[in-house]
């Protein structure tokens, strides 16, 4: 079958249904692309990657992180596209709409994986966020007091500047206040006191 001919030849010729599930292909590819920009233009907060990895950890949440607005992408993208080219290949449009769910789960499935992956390799190494022990930064996000509640710091360490989760045992820190890491707090976050 010819792909390229695929995208040139929607034709009036075409039933409704062909044009409603390349539709729904282009959104979700529309979507993805808009999605790739934005991530470069923010450099690089993913919040897929922060919701997929609340799973990753241990499901702290109720399976939200699996909902992302990229594995969503993904689903349409896979259900236009694959019901598109069911039904140009002769199948119903029942079939080529269970045909396209199939495939939009197995690409949401590959891209949740992809991204799970990718989290591990960024959480496993625990040895390196101890390298900010005893380092000096400043509050981002403020950081309420004895351990009430986690906070945000930017910290210098492993080469670059690193925005960590951190909690204080002292009173509150507002975001600005120079602080000095303690010890590690947890896996994932770091203790920290007001720099005297």
């Amino acid at each position: 079958m010819n792909y390229l001919g695929f995208i040139s030849d929607l034709g009036e010729q075409d039933p409704f249904s062909f044009h409603l599930f390349s539709i729904i292909g282009f959104v979700g590819l529309l979507f993805i692309i808009c999605q790739a920009i934005f991530g470069l233009a923010i450099g690089g907060h993913d919040t897929d990657t922060t919701s997929a990895s609340i799973d990753a950890q241990g499901g702290h949440g109720s399976g939200a992180g699996y909902l992302s607005i990229r594995t969503i992408s993904a689903m349409l993208l896979g259900f236009g596209f694959g019901g598109a080219l069911l039904e140009r290949n002769g199948f119903p449009v029942w079939l080529a709409a269970l045909g396209g769910i199939g495939i939009g789960v197995l690409i949401s499935a590959c891209y949740l994986a992809l991204m799970r992956s990718l989290y591990q390799l960024r959480t496993d190494g625990t040895s390196v966020l101890s390298e900010a022990v005893n380092k000096s930064g400043t509050v981002y996000l403020r950081i309420p007091g004895l351990l009430s509640g986690a906070g945000e710091i930017q910290v210098g360490f492993g080469g670059r500047l690193q925005n960590v989760k951190a909690y204080t045992e002292g009173p509150d820190l507002p975001t600005g206040t120079t602080i000095r890491v303690v010890a590690l707090h947890g896996g994932q976050a770091l203790l920290v006191e007001k720099l005297r």
